[in-house]
């Protein structure tokens, strides 16, 4: 960030608009690939005063936009994550700023929730994994009693269906989770957590696509994408439409619903699935140019 950059940013401060100003800031910071110390305490120096001036949308778009940074400003990191999880999950589940002191710290301080957003993090250190056992988080008890029956339910509708439709051969067993222990399981946990966010940012670890595309699938009416991309993941048809009914549950709720969902599915190849992912990481600016799953649609929700 220039001088000329700051001074700029500086006008916005004086004409009152701390969420201009703050977007702009974090946007050229951003924008820099190798920042000096100089450029960092600037960024440190103009945002954290702001924090308390602005919309919880624009913390969550400066949480997102600094949680991939290793050269992010650490109080600033630290000062949004003591934010609710659902502003500062991206930081939590992602940022290289925060060291294994930082996320004993934020767990002792916040508990269950941004633990559960911590234990999304990769290569997390044994001992933090423990410690976000001993809470509980993996293991609460209305997690796996809700997720056994929405299983249990998702099975016997299944059945339903397929008696009116001919039997659904089941697909061989290509989950993504036995060569990743914790794929399904995370991208299951997180539907479950009821914050969007932690379940976007999973799917889009999964995917390897940026936070903005995942957030796409759920931006519209239109759910062939959200299938297009749990199709990609090789999950068999019961595991798709658990994690599809938790994400979108409105969409999901009686036998037609399930049929049409696994019609979606099996129309799809995998293939096709992968050329739509392909092109999602390749174009990121336009995630929904995608093949349209079987003609699923909202409307025949």
């Amino acid at each position: 960030m220039s001088q000329t950059s700051l001074l700029k940013l500086s006008s916005h401060r004086a004409a009152g608009k701390p969420e201009r100003l703050l977007r702009s800031a974090v946007t050229a910071f951003s924008a820099i690939a190798r920042p000096t110390r100089r450029e960092t305490a600037q960024l440190d120096d103009l945002a954290v005063p702001l924090l308390g001036s602005v919309s919880d949308e624009t913390l969550r778009f400066a949480a997102a936009t600094l949680s991939d940074s290793p050269y992010a400003p650490p109080t600033l990191v630290r000062r949004l994550c003591d934010m609710s999880v659902d502003i500062c999950a991206p930081l939590l589940m992602r940022s290289p700023v925060l060291n294994g002191i930082d996320l004993i710290a934020l767990i002792g301080r916040h508990g269950a929730p941004h633990a559960r957003a911590i234990a999304a993090r990769k290569g997390l250190d044994p001992r933090i994994v423990r410690l976000i056992a001993s809470l509980g988080v993996f293991e609460q008890d209305h997690t796996p009693d809700k997720a056994d029956a929405t299983r249990d339910q998702l099975l016997m509708m299944m059945r339903s269906a397929s008696e009116t439709t001919g039997p659904v051969k089941a697909p061989e067993p290509r989950l993504r989770w036995e060569e990743r222990p914790d794929g399904y399981r995370k991208l299951r946990s997180t539907a479950l957590a009821g914050v969007p966010t932690l379940f976007q940012i999973a799917l889009a670890d999964a995917l390897e696509i940026t936070l903005d595309t995942a957030r796409s699938l759920f931006s519209g009416a239109d759910v062939s994408p959200l299938i297009v991309a749990l199709r990609a993941l090789d999950l068999s048809e019961e595991q798709a439409f658990l994690i599809y009914q938790c994400a979108r549950p409105s969409r999901a709720g009686d036998v037609r619903a399930v049929r049409r969902f696994i019609d979606a599915f099996q129309s799809i190849t995998d293939e096709q699935a992968d050329a739509v992912v392909a092109a999602w990481r390749n174009r990121p600016a336009e995630p929904r140019t995608s093949y349209q799953a079987n003609e699923f649609r909202a409307s025949s929700g």
